[in-house]
């Protein structure tokens, strides 16, 4: 029966044990996924005792086929490796790691440590991607030195990887936030910016036909004194809505301003987006929103303007579907006005 002294010892060294196994994934360093590869039995069990006492999980491979196979099914963080195996050599396993990697996310990387006699160490090591070199027979300490500076290095590692995921995901929104307009959930001005210039340039250069429809919603401003600003933000997501599923996948819709909006219809002649644009407009008046002031129900006025070549920028192509917007409120509004190439409207 041990003495209290050594009751008391024990209990110090069993103590200092589990600090150190529970302090591995908490603090400064992660436990790593280890995959040893020995061709001897009594190797592989010691220097397997000896990582999972650091807290390490290790699978253990006898060949370079079998280690292959399991890092393949599960990317191991440090690769403990023999130069020579019955099936190959640890330098060739090390450059299919490193050739994998490639294609992997960022932030996937395996730490590969070669186990070599010293009359086998070889400097074509570092050529092939090994990170570290130890000499066999392997010192069961240094290796777990090795061990615990890569996880400290992989904690790190991982930890950039992960806030770089966050913050190019948080760009990517932002990216995308703004170009939407927050109110009714389509493209906004930027967006119709950067898409114009894409399509203008496609249309040039391929001679591709494409019409702008610019819509407006009839006596919006008498809509929002009679029931304010929150009733006249619905009418708006719902003529949105209204207008949208009259479209093709193709067609694209944005918020041009206050209660104006433009659709571009790429690959469709005047007279198909003239007879498209007055089916949006039926719809629209469809859906009977009231109006004050005896007008009847919520409608829209349309101006309708093909790509023309004449015209020398975008700008004028948008000018000329805003000239028919006018034409279609001047003759009462509720109707579509397309204007042809030659600038002369006529009504759909």
């Amino acid at each position: 029966m041990p003495s209290i002294g050594n009751c008391h010892a024990l209990s110090r060294a069993g103590r200092h044990r589990a600090g150190r196994r529970d302090a591995l994934p908490g603090r400064d360093r992660a436990p790593l996924d280890v995959l040893l590869v020995h061709h001897d039995a009594g190797t592989r069990v010691r220097l397997q005792a000896s990582i999972e006492l650091e807290g390490h999980t290790c699978r253990l491979a006898p060949d370079v086929r079998e280690a292959w196979d399991l890092h393949r099914a599960r990317r191991a963080d440090v690769i403990v490796c023999a130069m020579d195996l019955p099936d190959g050599d640890g330098l060739w396993l090390c450059r299919r790691v490193r050739a994998d990697e490639a294609d992997l996310a960022e932030g996937a990387y395996t730490h590969f440590i070669l186990l070599a006699r010293p009359e086998a160490a070889r400097s074509s090591g570092a050529d092939a991607g090994v990170d570290d070199c130890l000499l066999e027979p392997v010192d069961a300490t240094l290796l777990q030195a090795r061990l615990a500076s890569i996880a400290r290095v992989s904690t790190v590692l991982h930890a950039l990887a992960q806030q770089n995921t966050a913050l190019r995901r948080d760009s990517e929104a932002s990216f995308r936030l703004a170009r939407v307009d927050p109110l009714t959930g389509i493209a906004n001005r930027l967006r119709l910016s950067e898409d114009i210039a894409v399509l203008w340039a496609q249309a040039r250069r391929y001679g591709r036909s494409c019409c702008a429809a610019l819509c407006d919603v009839d006596w919006f401003k008498s809509y929002n004194d009679a029931y304010g600003h929150l009733a006249g933000d619905q009418v708006l997501r719902r003529v949105v809505r209204a207008i949208r599923g009259e479209l093709r996948r193709s067609d694209v819709m944005y918020r041009y301003g206050g209660e104006e909006f433009l659709v571009l219809l790429p690959e469709e002649s005047t007279g198909e987006a003239g007879a498209a644009m007055d089916r949006v407009r039926h719809a629209v008046e469809a859906m009977c929103i009231a109006t004050p002031a005896g007008r009847g129900v919520v409608t829209i006025s349309v101006g309708v303007a093909a790509m023309g070549p004449r015209d020398e920028d975008p700008q004028r192509w948008l000018a000329r579907a805003d000239q028919a917007l006018y034409a279609a409120k001047a003759k009462g509004r509720n109707r579509v006005e397309v204007v042809e190439a030659a600038s002369k409207p006529r009504a759909s």
